[in-house]
């Protein structure tokens, strides 16, 4: 079935409710009963059904959800054990200015760079105290967190952003089912310009290279007046190093010998049992059910991928792609697509949809785009997760957002303001440099 320029209805109903609305699961929800409507007419709950049965039949959607699953109870357990708070007390000894502070805020986004969640979540709680002390706007170690969480993951072939580009990949023809997820996932990675480009610029700002401009200009010169509540007193943790460091360890060793990531994050499970049972950092009872607790944070982006996976199966019936690449093809010139990709994917993500929706649904497109104009695959990927990096980590209510503004007890918009300048920075250096890296490669 091709319906044209029909086809295109569905994805601009999903983005003007999301718009509007702020909200994805039931934006996707209208859209995939709209997507199936015109692909089934009175029949849609039927072939709805069908589509989430294709979902699961095929091996992606089961590989991501495994893997997620899996991801999930590490994080929660590395997070409870409170190893994160062992870096916390070995910079107490060596932190002496505001710099020191940041520079350090911006080390830990390295350290922790398994997961976005422990970066977004747990470095604030862990440097709140010592930047209160040197009079640091809590905006800006904000901005530090927000540019260390899933910009940094995405650089680690052994996270969960990996896990799920890599499943994408498959899905969209660029790797074989067979294919070995780490040679695969290194070739998308060397062309993640705007992941370096923001870890970079919050690397400057710490050091002081590049200047506090506009919002965080403001906040730095009436921070005598705005930073004046005490640092509460936080309990005594008993928090250790080798609590995080041993677990994270265990991933990478085991992903690096057995090529096989879902082996390495069970083994690393297994290591956080020896670690914490034994010593009492957390009772058998409590093991399981931080285990749980954190396969149950995943569920929420588990629906919405499925959702996504049956809205994309809807729009490629209705020959969505098809029309798109025929449409696009005589106006285009190849070198673009990177560019333009990475273009509409932020602002796709920053106009509030979901980063993980709209990497699945503009794969099948710029990627057998990219492949009639003999544009590299790979690029055109990494132009793709670069752009719902960058959108993540600029919209105002995002996700990583607002939990960064969580972690360091401020309002997400503010935050926002305050990181908006230098994503915008990036993001323009960024499109530069797809647009010529598209014409070169």
């Amino acid at each position: 079935m091709n319906l044209g320029i029909l086809s295109v209805l569905p994805i601009l109903l999903m983005v003007i409710l999301v718009i509007t609305t702020k909200k994805v699961f039931e934006s996707l929800l209208v859209s995939t009963v709209f997507v199936f409507i015109l692909k089934d007419g009175t029949g849609f709950i039927g072939g709805i059904v069908d589509a989430i049965y294709g979902v699961f039949a095929a091996e992606t959607y089961p590989w991501i959800m495994l893997m997620l699953t899996l991801f999930g109870a590490l994080v929660q357990l590395l997070l409870e054990s409170k190893g994160v708070d062992g870096f916390r007390k070995i910079a107490l000894r060596y932190i002496k200015s505001e710099k020191s502070s940041l520079i350090f805020t911006w080390i830990l986004g390295v350290v922790l760079c398994i997961d976005d969640y422990i970066n977004d979540l747990a470095i604030g709680p862990s440097v709140r105290t010592i930047t209160d002390k040197h009079k640091v706007p809590r905006e800006a170690i904000g901005f530090i967190i927000l540019a260390m969480g899933i910009p940094v993951c995405a650089l680690l072939p052994v996270s969960a952003m990996a896990v799920f580009v890599f499943g994408v990949m498959q899905d969209a023809g660029i790797s074989s089912p067979d294919a070995n997820m780490l040679t695969e996932y290194l070739k998308v990675m060397q062309f993640l310009v705007y992941p370096v480009l923001i870890i970079v610029m919050a690397l400057l700002v710490a050091i002081g290279i590049v200047p506090k401009i506009g919002p965080l200009k403001k906040l730095y010169k009436n921070r005598e007046t705005i930073v004046t509540e005490k640092a509460e007193e936080e309990e005594e943790s008993n928090g250790n190093l080798i609590d995080f460091i041993v677990p994270v360890l265990v991933v990478v060793g085991v992903m690096l010998v057995t090529n096989d990531l879902v082996t390495a994050v069970i083994c690393a499970l297994a290591a956080c049992f020896v670690l914490y049972v034994p010593r009492k950092k957390m009772s058998f009872e409590d093991y399981f059910k931080n285990f749980f607790e954190g396969i149950h944070s995943m569920i929420d982006i588990l629906v919405i991928l499925l959702l996504v996976f049956a809205f994309v199966s809807g729009l490629q019936d209705i020959g969505f792609s098809d029309y798109v690449i025929s449409t696009c093809t005589p106006i285009l010139v190849g070198g673009v697509i990177p560019m333009l990709s990475f273009i509409i994917v932020s602002l796709l993500v920053f106009g509030g949809v979901d980063y993980w929706a709209v990497i699945l649904l503009m794969a099948p497109i710029t990627v057998p785009l990219a492949a009639n104009f003999d544009v590299n695959q790979y690029l055109t990927m990494a132009a793709v997760v670069s752009g719902a990096i960058c959108g993540g980590t600029s919209c105002f209510f995002s996700e990583q957002m607002l939990m960064c503004g969580q972690a360091v007890e401020k309002d997400s918009v503010d935050l926002a303001v305050v990181t908006f300048p230098y994503a915008l920075i990036c993001f323009v250096l960024t499109a530069i440099v797809y647009g010529v890296l598209g014409f070169v490669i």
